[in-house]
């Protein structure tokens, strides 16, 4: 017994297709607008990091190397991965009111960030405009 499966495409379809493309390329391009910035590493404080990153299908891994305190020029999605996904959940064990220990779940303790420095750069050019 063979059984057959028809899919059809309708115009509603195809025009989803096309704003999720048009959507993609606006998210793609505001992704890849660069960013100048300070990296910091907390773990080890003044360290650095070597990282591989890609986000959209298509893309070329990059490789990055970064170092506590240095300036850099990187794309707008690379930092915020820094600042978003670079960390880890601390545990700690807690006594309630009536002595019962249970697991607290929450901090976020950050392995590193990526500090703009374009809102600090255009404060400081509008300084200069009016001294």
């Amino acid at each position: 017994m063979t059984t057959t499966i028809t899919t059809t495409t309708t115009t509603q379809d195809k025009s989803r297709r096309s704003i999720s493309a048009k959507m993609m390329a606006s998210m793609r391009k505001k992704d890849n607008k660069m960013v100048k910035g300070v990296f910091r590493c907390f773990e080890p404080r003044g360290g650095n990091i070597s990282f591989s990153f890609k986000k959209y299908a298509g893309d070329d891994v990059k490789n990055y190397d970064m170092t506590d305190g240095d300036t850099y020029d990187i794309p707008l999605m690379v930092a915020k991965h820094l600042n978003n996904n670079c960390w880890y959940p601390k545990h700690a064990h807690v006594l309630d009111a009536n002595g019962k220990s249970s697991v607290e779940i929450g901090k976020k303790v950050d392995r590193c960030s990526f500090e703009s420095l374009e809102f600090q750069l255009e404060d400081e050019d509008q300084v200069e405009d009016i001294a």
